[in-house]
């Protein structure tokens, strides 16, 4: 019996897996394999690594895996400039050390944005990765503008996927200082490209962004920003289209409690990009936008109310599609076991839908983490966008 093969867009490949099954089936077996496996198989022969490599299979894995809902995996970077994955899937979830760059030429605040697997990690701007973490497979990216000075202040980056070009960009408003004695200082916007591996300044920026996660949804980035011009301060959703790159409001919902203690959060929920409000009291609003870009459309979909006696320290990211992981601060906890290995910080994680929540243990999470973020496991390269190394 002739042998089958496998026809890809990167040309045929022996069946390994046996001649009697048909090319079709082999290859969407591999398809549904996790990424450590995948990168393992690579090694079963040269046309093997041909077929895993090639785009085609990089972004047929990933659309099967947004699909079927894969687990999210947190990523967490720690005070000593570490990353670590962590599962919260898993009944005793252990933070695992993460293969990656030297990052001890960082200083400073840190941040972390997500989109299709890649992780943008960055320090205050000046110095910023692409990393994938399930394939260990990363990319230093050139300084945004050498030329500007150390007082510039550079506001948490975005990371997302424009289809329409096939590049990946990152999207990072910062502040140019005035360059002579009582110059105002200006909000501007840099772009960087994959494809190009440059940046690019592309237009003034009439907000400034507040603690809050940039959410990449409908192939738009998303920050949480308060008005620069004229004396209207209020919060208000700036939304960068990654397309035309040109930036649109998207208004708050019309009536919600918040005054300047209020905190808030930006995770997409159900396929709706959600704003999620909080004091330091243990309640949280959960607003939806069911229509995007409807102001009408934002409704109240939950409040979860995590009892009395604790404060929110953090959303710190998703564990599931719609599992939130909350840093806590109990007062029971301070009182009876106050010390300095137990300062009352809990790790809750809030199912949304479901209402039930968990505590979970993960050593050293609430003493050594500063930032999370979540991620999906894919093939995609930090290098080449849509395939991963050949080096791998």
């Amino acid at each position: 019996m002739k042998k089958a093969t496998i026809i890809s867009d990167s040309g045929t490949i022996d069946d390994h897996l046996g001649s009697n099954l048909p090319p079709e089936i082999v290859t969407d077996v591999l398809y549904r394999l996790p990424v450590k496996s995948l990168c393992r198989f690579k090694c079963v022969s040269p046309s093997w690594k041909t077929l895993i490599s090639s785009p085609h299979f990089a972004q047929t894995h990933l659309h099967r895996a947004e699909a079927n809902h894969h687990p999210l995996k947190a990523i967490l970077f720690s005070c000593s400039f570490d990353l670590y994955s962590v599962d919260f899937a898993d009944a005793n979830p252990t933070p695992k050390k993460l293969e990656r760059p030297s990052f001890k030429h960082m200083s400073g605040s840190r941040s972390l944005s997500s989109c299709n697997g890649l992780v943008l990690v960055s320090d205050k701007g000046y110095v910023n990765f692409l990393f994938n973490p399930s394939t260990s497979e990363y990319k230093e990216l050139p300084a945004p503008f050498p030329e500007y000075s150390s007082d510039d202040v550079f506001y948490s980056p975005g990371l997302g996927y424009d289809s329409y070009t096939d590049d990946y960009k990152v999207v990072m408003p910062f502040s140019i200082e005035g360059r002579v004695p009582n110059d105002a200082a200006v909000m501007v916007v840099a772009v960087y490209s994959l494809k190009t591996n440059a940046w690019r300044t592309i237009q003034d920026f009439p907000y400034t962004p507040v603690g809050c996660r940039r959410v990449c949804f409908n192939e738009r980035l998303h920050w949480l920003c308060r008005r620069t011009v004229g004396l209207d301060y209020s919060k208000i959703v700036v939304a960068f289209n990654l397309a035309d790159e040109i930036f649109r409001e998207v208004q708050m919902p019309a009536s919600y409690d918040h005054d300047e203690f209020t905190h808030h959060d930006m995770v997409v929920l159900e396929g709706c990009l959600s704003l999620l409000v909080w004091s330091q009291a243990g309640r949280i609003d959960v607003w939806m936008m069911m229509e995007y870009g409807l102001r009408e459309s934002w409704t109240k979909f939950l409040i979860v109310n995590l009892g009395s006696g604790r404060s929110i320290v953090d959303v710190l990211c998703l564990s599931m599609q719609d599992e939130l992981v909350l840093r806590l601060w109990e007062e029971r906890f301070r009182v009876i076991r106050g010390s300095v290995e137990d300062d009352g910080e809990r790790l809750i994680l809030y199912n949304l839908i479901k209402g039930t929540q968990r505590e979970v243990v993960v050593p050293g999470i609430l003493t050594e983490y500063v930032v999370g973020d979540h991620y999906i496991e894919t093939l995609v390269s930090p290098n080449h966008g849509g395939r991963i190394s050949e080096t791998m």
